[in-house]
């Protein structure tokens, strides 16, 4: 668990500068200047005070996925004391409150959209007239119209498809696409509704970017991985894959679901996870077992399986294999 602390909460509750700096070594961590998160408990009774402090506020999960979106972590922490700032406004800051808005990746998470890994971990905001990088924040300058902004809790945030649409005009498709097969397959939006917020906020760049991310979508891929694969086989050009494949026993049940298939080519593309493994309630051993035996099945019928990792899908090697054994499979077909 974590919970985010100020410097000023800190002194408040009696810690000195030194105290917090060893505080540092054990119990705290810094994420950006008079900011700390509290990620473990520690042996220093000194700190009891931080871990009372659970008992009487909200807080979430410090999230640990061993591996890069791990960094998405302390974004959410920013994103969450730059929302408190503005909104306990005073002083200089009262300027910033109403003309400030998040956006893209931020926004992203706002909104519960799924970053399949973090290009970006300073805070983004719109506001008019200023174009600014910090360490922590990137302002980029414009003026949101008030239909495409909306109040989630405290976050002044742009709205679901005016953040799909930023994130598909200033990222790659690697980014955008699993977005939008999320929130197409869960309803969240429609493909009509996205073109019309597009249309009422046309760029000189950036709008084929948008459109080609939509062509790419197709909500029945169930994870981001399985976004970033279909962006890959369009940009190596590998071609003839459909997504979430079902095989069939012969009593008509369902012997095997893959990522995809190319059933011309009798070649399958799977995109391995640890969560893959540990479904259902199943140990990592029995579902382990109960993969190998739904892929000798499938190689009984005369299919290839190709299996691919997450940092796969960030190199070049792999795709241009798969791209030589599907037309090797085409030609003796």
């Amino acid at each position: 668990m974590y919970l985010c602390m100020t410097t000023d909460k800190l002194y408040r509750l009696g810690f000195t500068k030194d105290e917090v700096r060893r505080g540092e070594r054990c119990c705290l961590t810094r994420i950006a200047r008079g900011r700390y998160v509290a990620t473990g408990s520690c042996d220093d009774v000194r700190h009891e005070t931080i871990w009372a402090a659970l008992s009487e506020a909200d807080f979430e999960e410090f999230g640990h996925q061993g591996d890069m979106r791990d960094e998405i972590e302390p974004l959410r922490v920013l994103i969450r004391a730059r929302a408190e700032k503005i909104h306990t406004a005073s002083g200089r800051w009262r300027v910033t409150k109403g003309r400030e808005v998040f956006s893209h990746l931020s926004a992203a998470l706002i909104h519960g959209l799924p970053i399949a890994y973090p290009a970006e971990t300073r805070v983004e905001v719109f506001r008019p007239n200023v174009s600014r990088k910090y360490r922590h924040l990137y302002v980029r300058n414009r003026d949101v119209p008030s239909a495409h902004r909306k109040m989630v809790g405290i976050y002044a945030v742009t709205t679901m498809e005016r953040t799909l649409i930023d994130i598909a005009r200033d990222y790659g498709p690697d980014l955008s696409v699993p977005m939008f097969d999320e929130v197409i397959r869960r309803s969240r939006t429609t493909r009509f509704r996205i073109e019309a917020v597009l249309a009422e906020c046309p760029e000189s760049r950036g709008d084929a970017a948008v459109l080609r991310a939509l062509d790419l979508t197709d909500g029945r891929r169930e994870a981001p991985s399985e976004s970033i694969a279909a962006v890959r086989f369009f940009e190596h050009g590998i071609r003839g894959f459909e997504p979430q494949v079902e095989f069939f026993g012969h009593r008509g049940e369902v012997i095997a679901r893959v990522d995809f298939c190319n059933h011309d080519a009798r070649l399958i593309v799977e995109i391995d996870g640890l969560e893959k493994y540990t479904m259902d309630g199943r140990s990592s051993r029995e579902s382990l077992a109960a993969e190998k035996a739904r892929e000798a099945a499938l190689e009984a019928r005369g299919y290839k399986i190709i299996r691919l990792t997450f940092g796969d899908l960030f190199r070049t090697s792999p795709f241009e294999r798969i791209l030589g054994i599907l037309a090797a499979r085409l030609r003796t077909g």
